[in-house]
């Protein structure tokens, strides 16, 4: 759970960003009615968002990006005051192809800030033996986000994190971190970065009205609710196998903070809940962010274990006879970036080094959340960077990324007020005004924690250093609870961004939950392809059944294609590559 480009677009890799556009209903003249909560099954018509009428209470489906249906539920904007304004869900549907008909699923994608309209349609792409058989699968754009009205749109100028001249380096309030990390002026340019864009958004969307104060994921777990209840009351709901008015889920990533919300304020209407790659409540609630990072450096360290397995023809970035020697060379290569050191000594190229630094850190951070499909791409970017360095320039480095473009430093996009606004709703404002200074202490701890990724943390509580809006509802616990079904909880075991640890804890604080343990590096289960775990998640989302204790499925192929023996830590322990990583901040 982060935003997107300002943390080097870490979610949005996963799927692609696209709006419907009104093409398709320009040239349709077909003005079918909807017939039994759902558009005749002969019409052509294609609908927009913008075209298709609010539901109250009863979902009515309308024909939309060919093989999909769409709707928009009405609810209330404020849960707390419903008579304060209304506010629209719009919800994709991947209907069920086989009779018969058992009901509705619905998926959320992570993020905050992520369409799950557009997940909807890249799960239908993908070989998924499981996906719109029996049920539908449905998702949403939460408060704020994608089509969802009112619009989380804040009025964006071109606001980037800029690389600081030397010269600012003298008035810097932090403590020094030495090594291969961002220097200090980065966590300022942050700092005032948030600032700006919190005053923009506060204008912007938060106005009672508006969509700022109603993001909160307490928010959205009763518009969960609502359209349970919307589907129970319609034609599908009531010709359908399953208890229409219990929630059946699969969250991902955060969509597993919102499933926690979910089941510890309504426990009883708990019907069966997936939660894969599973984030700790409370600490999201407090946003501290210190177990989001514990495992991203052994997530990347995975990738000179695979590389070494996948040899010198496969793997350009290969050297020695061990993966400790493919670790070496990539160390010998950070270590001379330290930019820390090159401001100091006013180096001609310093802003270079940064520029470098910051998009590695960033990029390779992304690339562990998708590790089959994104190591071999960090390999060859490895083997062009080392070219580059010591004599790093900058237009070495805009050369490069014409045939090898890391997302180095790019403007804040609308996705990124989106996450924004739901994370900085979920901590309560705990953040708001918080002087730059008081983060000293918590940078110190994240860069312990993770070289790679503990500056990405401070910068999402950063960023709600500036958010001065105030949260209509919030719930910050306690989590857990006796739920109608179990949960099952799903955790790989090297998960950059969401620990194995949180998974057993749900299995703890939910009643008869349990844990599936993936034994794969990579963030949720999809990006790891294992078929083991697919299966598992499929048998008990579509027929209940429960792993019990055939609740782990081994190591399968991984980057390049390679299948390793035996579990990851087991083999990072044998290759000397356990906690090496952490070391680099302290160089």
């Amino acid at each position: 759970m982060t935003k997107a480009s300002i943390f080097y677009a870490i979610l949005l890799s996963c799927i692609a960003f696209s709006r419907l556009t009104t093409a398709s209903a320009a040239n349709s003249t077909n003005s079918t009615t909807p017939t039994n909560s759902t558009t005749t099954t002969n019409s052509t018509r294609q609908w927009t968002f913008a075209e298709i009428p609010p539901s109250k209470h009863v979902l009515t489906w309308y024909s939309c990006y060919d093989d999909f249906l769409c709707a928009v539920l009405e609810v209330p904007l404020n849960y707390q005051n419903p008579k304060e304004g209304r506010s629209l869900v719009p919800l994709i549907n991947y209907p069920a192809k086989k009779t018969p008909y058992k009901g509705m699923i619905l998926v959320n994608p992570g993020g905050p800030g992520i369409s799950g309209v557009d997940l909807i349609r890249s799960l239908a792409t993908q070989n998924i033996s499981f996906f719109g058989l029996d049920y539908d699968f449905v998702s949403w754009d939460p408060r704020g986000c994608g089509y969802a009205i009112p619009a989380g749109d804040c009025a964006l100028t071109n606001l980037t994190i800029p690389l600081g001249p030397a010269s600012l380096v003298q008035r810097r309030d932090l403590d020094k971190i030495h090594g291969p990390s961002l220097p200090e002026q980065y966590f300022e340019n942050v700092y005032n970065v948030a600032y700006e864009l919190g005053q923009e958004c506060t204008n912007s969307i938060g106005g009672p009205l508006d969509s700022g104060p109603h993001m909160s994921s307490t928010t959205i777990a009763r518009d969960m609710l609502s359209i349970v209840d919307a589907y129970a009351n319609s034609w599908r709901g009531q010709n359908c196998e399953d208890d229409a008015s219990l929630l059946n889920y699969w969250g991902m990533s955060y969509g597993t903070f919102i499933g926690q919300v979910f089941a510890s304020l309504f426990p009883h209407r708990v019907g069966r809940v997936v939660l894969d790659g599973v984030l700790d409540p409370d600490q999201i609630s407090k946003q501290s962010g210190l177990n989001m990072v514990n495992q991203a450096d052994e997530a990347f360290s995975t990738l000179f274990l695979y590389c070494h397995l996948a040899g010198p023809k496969l793997c350009p970035f290969y050297t020695g006879t061990t993966a400790h020697d493919i670790y070496l060379r990539f160390e010998n290569i950070i270590t001379q970036l330290n930019v820390t050191q090159a401001l100091e000594q006013n180096w001609t190229n310093s802003t270079a080094m940064w520029v470098v630094l910051q998009g590695l850190k960033g990029t390779f951070y992304t690339y562990t959340y998708h590790a089959i499909d994104n190591f071999p791409i960090a390999a060859l970017i490895l083997t062009a960077i080392e070219t580059l360095v010591p004599n790093i320039t900058l237009e070495a480095v805009e050369n490069l990324e014409k045939e090898l473009p890391p997302p180095i430093n790019p403007p804040l996009t609308i996705n990124d007020t989106w996450s924004t606004g739901t994370a900085c709703a979920d901590n309560g404002g705990r953040y708001i005004g918080q002087p730059l200074g008081e983060w000293a202490d918590a940078i110190q701890v994240m860069e312990n924690e993770s070289w790679l990724s503990g500056e990405s943390q401070i910068v999402n509580q950063m960023f709600c250093a500036g958010w001065n809006i105030t949260t209509a509802e919030h719930y910050g616990g306690p989590f857990g609870g006796d739920t109608k079904h179990p949960i099952l909880f799903v955790s790989n075991t090297v998960d950059p961004i969401t620990p194995i640890m949180n998974g057993q804890k749900g299995t703890r604080i939910f009643k008869d939950a349990q844990l599936l343990t993936n034994e794969a590096v990579g963030h949720t289960t999809l990006p790891t392809q294992n078929a083991c775990a697919l299966a598992k998640i499929g048998a008990f989302l579509i027929n209940g059944t429960l792993p019990g204790t055939d609740n782990y499925c081994p190591l399968e192929a991984g980057p390049w294609g390679v299948l390793a023996n035996g579990t990851l830590s087991e083999l990072l322990e044998a290759a000397d590559l356990s906690g090496v990583m952490r070391k680099l901040g302290r160089k």
